[in-house]
């Protein structure tokens, strides 16, 4: 059985902790490097990484966007009654473990159940990984195998009931084994064992997807973990050249850094100059 995360326990994130927080008129970005204060001002200008990793291979894959609402005619549920909702019993998983869903409909007693890896993907956003169909809607557990292909990152299980409603359940995969350049830590739990409301994504998933778009759009090296994961030592933020946090509350803006049409290029800039700042 996942642990449950333990909130009253103040989260540890390593000494070089990036957060990337867009103003209502300007960017404010914080670096704290080892043994050091924040850094009083912006680094020298430096462009994206790229290389060779798995993340610059897996992100030259065929996208999709089919994944959201109004695609295949499909719409969102209710938001008081939804049609259809679930969770994921762990928010996050490693490959070879099982990825479990708990789903529940108001009406049918099957859904279909999607995933869709985030990222860039040429500007697609997403890239299609599985469809099982006929999955039960009434509260049982539906699982699957989490293979060694699913490159960590940040994850939707699109659930669409046989008359459109769609809902989503939002999960990391995780590889602690890969050290990677950078961590992104996503404040994602599923400690109350009950779903988000309404569509069924957390008010901070927008800056977790926008930011995760951004750091593979620029190539990166990157894994991703749950705060849960962190508290619990699953994975070691201090094993890391930088950690990417982002913070709801320090980010009004949550699209500003990589959607179509929100796209600010000054924090685009200057997160690249401070990670780059602590990759050299």
């Amino acid at each position: 059985m996942p642990a449950t995360s333990d909130p009253e326990v103040p989260l540890q994130l390593a000494r070089r902790t990036v957060l990337l927080a867009a103003g209502a008129a300007s960017a404010a970005l914080a670096v704290a490097a080892p043994g050091t204060a924040a850094a009083a001002g912006p680094l020298p200008p430096a462009g994206p990484r790229t290389g060779d990793n798995p993340v610059v291979r897996e992100n030259l894959a065929e996208g999709s966007d089919q994944w959201g609402v109004g695609s295949r005619e499909t719409c969102g549920v209710d938001a008081r009654r939804p049609e259809i909702q679930g969770y994921a019993t762990a928010a996050s998983v490693e490959p070879g473990q099982d990825l479990a869903l708990r789903v529940s409909a108001r009406a049918d007693r099957t859904c279909t159940v999607e995933v869709y890896r985030l990222g860039h993907y040429g500007g697609d956003r997403a890239r299609h990984l599985l469809t099982a169909e006929d999955v039960p809607a009434d509260g049982r557990t539906w699982r699957t195998r989490v293979p060694a292909s699913w490159i960590s990152g940040l994850f939707l299980a699109v659930l669409t009931t046989p008359d459109g409603h769609r809902a989503y359940t939002p999960f990391v995969v995780r590889e602690p084994a890969r050290r990677s350049d950078v961590l992104a830590v996503v404040p994602l739990s599923y400690a109350g064992r009950r779903p988000y409301p309404g569509l069924g994504m957390p008010a901070t998933l927008g800056t977790d997807a926008s930011t995760a778009r951004w750091l593979e759009e620029a190539g990166y090296d990157v894994t991703y973990a749950t705060e849960e994961d962190v508290r619990k030592g699953r994975v070691r933020p201090a094993r890391y050249a930088a950690v990417v946090h982002p913070s709801a509350t320090a980010l009004p803006r949550p699209l500003a850094l990589a959607e179509p049409g929100h796209t600010d290029e000054r924090t685009r800039s200057e997160a690249a100059a401070l990670l780059d700042g602590l990759l050299r």
